[in-house]
C-alpha cells in the first residue's frame, strides 16, 4: 500500500490545489503489479547505496583538484562534490543551462559525486553531447509514462540528431489506441512538472536480473551487453531502467511535452478523397496551429527561463501498420523537420542517389517509373507539367533505366515509383519519391527565398524502403538465408573440440560478443565434431570457429565457412577484429574475402 500511495503522488503533484483531482486520477488505471515490485525493490537497493556511499565519503574524504575548460582549477571533496555544486559556484546561469558533464573525456551526471583529480567540462544543450543527454532524458518520461498507463515493456529509447524515439511492446493484439493519448500525454506533462530526479543506481548482474525478470528484452541486454560484475540503472518516478546515462538532473528541466495527432479539419484541408485513410503516413499541422504553437513556446519561455529546451511538442504519425507510431519531436521548426525547402532539383537527384546507396549496400537491383497525372488530380495542370518536367530530367540525368507510366501519379503530384527485383526476377513497389504541390498550398506554407521574396516551398514525400514488411520479404527470398554477415543473425558459431576446450571456446565467444558480434556456442559433446560443423553450416552460421588442443595452446581459432570452405588457423584476436571490419564495411561477401 505504501509503494502505491507513492505512486499516486508522483503521478498528480499539484493537481489537488486546482481542484482536478478526482477527475483525472480516474482516468489512470492502477499500475501493474510489477511496476510497484520493480520500484520497491529499486528503493530497496538505492537506500543501500546511499547508505554505502555516506560511508565511502567519510572515510574517503580528501581534497582533489579539478581542471576546468579555460584553465581555471578548482578544489573539491572527493565522494562529496558534485560537477553541479561547481556550476553554482561558478556562475547560477551555468548551474541552470548545464545538462550534464564530462568527466576526463567521459559523460557524467551533474548530481554525482566527483572521486578522484579530474578535468571538467559541462556539457550544455548547445552542443550535440548536450542535445542528446536532453533528449534522451525526454525518452525516459515518455517510457514512464507507457508503462504507468499502458503498461508497456520497454525497450529501446535513444536519442536522434533533433529528437529520440521510443521502441515498446504492449502485446501481439495490442495498439496505442486514440483515446489514450490525451492521458499519455498528460503523464508526460506531469512527470516534467514534478521534477522528479534521475537516480543512478549501480546493481550487479543479479540484482539486474530481478529488476527487470518481467522484460525479455532488457534480460538479453543484460546477458548480451553486460560485461563487467555491475552496470547502471536509471531511476525516475517509477521508471526503472538499464542505463549508460548521463542525464539531467530531474525531469523539470525538460519542459512541456505535447502529443498532437491527426484531426479530421486536417483532413479535410488535405484534399484527400474519402476512400483514402490517410495521407502516406504524416499528420500535419496547420500555418495557424503552428504559429500557435509557436506563441505558446514563447511564452512558457518567458514565464521560467531556467529551462533548458524548448518546449517540445512531439508529432504522433502511423507509418509501417494501423497502431505502430512514432514520436518525432520538433528540432526547429515543424515543416522544416518534414519537409525540405530546397533547390527542387538538386534535392531530386539527392534522393535518387540516397535510394541507389541504400540499395546498393542490400544487394538490390531495381527498376525506376515515372507516374504522371491522374485523373482525379488537385491542382493546376501547368504545376503538374512543370512538376513532370522535373521529375523527367532529373531521371534522364540519373543514368538507370526507367520506364513511363502515365496516370499513376498520386492525386497530390506525380512521382518516380521504384521496384525492387526478387530472386525470380519479379518486381516489386517498395520505394517511392513523390513530389506535393497540394499541402503547402493548402496548409498555407511559406518562406523567404534568397532575394527576400515570399516562396511556396514543395513537399517530397520521399520512402527509400516503403514497407518494411514487404522490402525484409525481397531481401529475405533473395538472400535464400544466407543472410550476409552484417545483417546475420547467426554469425559464429564457437565449436570446441572437447571438453578440455569449452573454457577457451567461451572465452572466444566472449571476445566476439565484446566486438559487438553475435557469437554462439556449440559444446554439445554427444555429436562428433562434424556434426556439430554441419549443424552450424545448416543454420547459416556464416562462420564456425573450431578450437582444438592446439588453438587453445596458440589462443587461435579454426575458421570455415557456412559453404565449408576451411580459411585456416587464424590468430583469436585478428580474427575477432576481421569479422568487426567486414561487418563495419557491410559488405556482401564476407566469407569469400575474409
Amino acid at each position: 500500500m505504501g509503494l502505491y500511495q507513492r505512486w499516486r503522488q508522483l503521478r498528480l503533484p499539484g493537481l489537488q490545489a486546482c481542484g482536478l483531482h478526482t477527475a483525472r486520477e480516474a482516468a489512470v488505471p492502477t499500475p501493474p503489479h510489477w511496476l510497484v515490485e520493480r520500484l520497491g525493490l529499486f528503493e530497496e537497493l538505492w537506500a543501500a547505496q546511499v547508505k554505502r556511499l555516506a560511508s565511502l565519503a567519510q572515510k574517503e574524504r580528501r581534497t582533489i583538484k579539478i581542471a576546468l575548460s579555460g584553465g581555471q582549477k578548482v578544489e573539491a571533496v572527493a565522494w562529496n562534490t558534485t560537477p553541479y555544486q561547481l556550476a553554482q559556484q561558478i556562475s547560477s546561469t551555468l548551474a541552470n543551462t548545464a545538462v550534464a558533464a564530462e568527466v576526463n573525456g567521459e559523460p557524467y551526471d551533474l548530481e554525482r559525486p566527483l572521486e578522484t583529480d579530474a578535468d571538467l567540462r559541462f556539457l550544455t544543450f548547445d552542443s550535440a553531447e548536450g542535445k542528446a543527454v536532453f533528449w534522451h532524458s525526454s525518452s525516459h518520461v515518455l517510457g514512464a509514462a507507457a508503462e504507468q498507463l499502458l503498461g508497456a515493456i520497454l525497450c529501446r529509447g535513444p536519442s536522434t540528431e533533433c529528437g529520440f524515439y521510443h521502441d515498446f511492446f504492449l502485446g501481439k493484439e495490442r495498439t496505442v489506441r486514440g483515446s489514450e493519448l490525451p492521458v499519455l500525454e498528460r503523464i508526460c506533462q506531469e512527470l516534467a512538472a514534478a521534477a522528479q530526479p534521475f537516480r543512478r543506481l549501480e546493481a550487479s548482474r543479479d540484482q539486474l536480473r530481478r529488476l527487470f525478470k518481467d522484460n525479455p528484452f532488457k534480460l538479453r541486454l543484460i546477458e548480451d551487453k553486460v560485461t563487467g560484475p555491475t552496470a547502471t540503472v536509471y531511476g525516475c518516478g517509477m521508471l526503472v531502467d538499464l542505463c549508460r546515462g548521463p542525464h539531467l538532473r530531474h525531469t523539470g528541466q525538460i519542459g512541456g511535452l505535447k502529443l498532437l495527432t491527426n484531426s479530421s479539419s486536417l483532413w479535410k484541408s488535405s484534399g484527400a478523397p474519402e476512400t483514402l485513410q490517410r495521407v502516406s503516413g504524416i499528420s500535419f499541422p496547420t500555418a495557424e496551429g503552428l504559429r500557435a504553437w509557436e506563441e505558446w513556446r514563447k511564452e512558457a519561455e518567458l514565464r521560467d527561463h531556467r529551462r533548458i529546451g524548448k518546449e517540445q511538442e512531439l508529432f504522433f504519425f502511423h507509418e509501417l501498420s494501423p497502431g505502430s507510431c512514432f514520436f518525432l519531436p520538433r528540432g526547429t521548426r515543424v515543416y522544416n523537420a518534414l519537409v525540405s525547402f530546397i533547390r527542387l532539383e538538386a534535392e531530386i537527384r539527392g534522393c535518387l542517389d540516397f535510394l541507389r546507396s541504400v540499395y546498393a549496400v542490400l544487394g538490390f537491383s531495381f527498376r525506376l517509373a515515372l507516374s504522371t497525372r491522374p485523373s482525379g488530380f488537385l491542382g493546376e495542370p501547368c504545376l503538374w507539367d512543370q512538376a513532370e518536367q522535373v521529375l523527367h530530367q532529373a531521371l534522364e540525368e540519373f543514368g538507370e533505366p526507367w520506364d513511363f507510366n502515365p496516370g499513376d501519379g498520386a492525386f497530390y503530384g506525380p512521382k518516380i515509383d521504384v521496384h525492387l527485383h526478387d530472386a525470380l526476377g519479379r518486381l516489386h513497389q517498395c520505394g517511392t519519391i513523390q513530389l506535393d504541390f497540394q499541402l503547402p498550398l493548402r496548409f498555407d506554407l511559406q518562406y523567404k527565398g534568397q532575394a527576400g521574396a515570399v516562396e511556396r516551398p514543395v513537399l517530397i514525400h520521399r520512402a527509400v524502403l516503403g514497407s518494411v514488411e514487404r522490402m525484409l520479404g525481397v531481401l529475405a527470398e533473395s538472400c535464400g538465408g544466407k543472410w550476409p554477415l552484417w545483417l546475420s543473425p547467426f554469425q559464429v558459431m564457437v565449436i570446441p573440440v572437447g571438453t578440455e576446450q569449452e573454457d577457451y571456446a567461451r572465452e572466444a565467444q566472449q571476445s566476439l560478443r565484446a566486438g559487438g558480434l553475435v557469437g554462439d556456442l556449440d559444446a554439445d559433446s554427444k555429436l562428433t565434431l562434424s556434426r556439430r560443423v554441419r549443424r552450424a553450416q545448416l543454420a547459416n552460421y556464416n562462420f564456425q570457429f573450431v578450437v582444438g588442443q592446439k588453438e587453445q595452446s596458440r589462443r587461435t581459432v579454426n575458421v570455415r565457412t557456412r559453404d565449408n570452405r576451411r580459411l585456416g588457423e587464424r590468430d583469436l584476436t585478428e580474427a575477432v577484429g576481421r569479422l568487426q571490419e567486414l561487418q563495419n564495411s557491410r559488405v556482401p561477401n564476407a566469407e569469400e574475402i575474409f
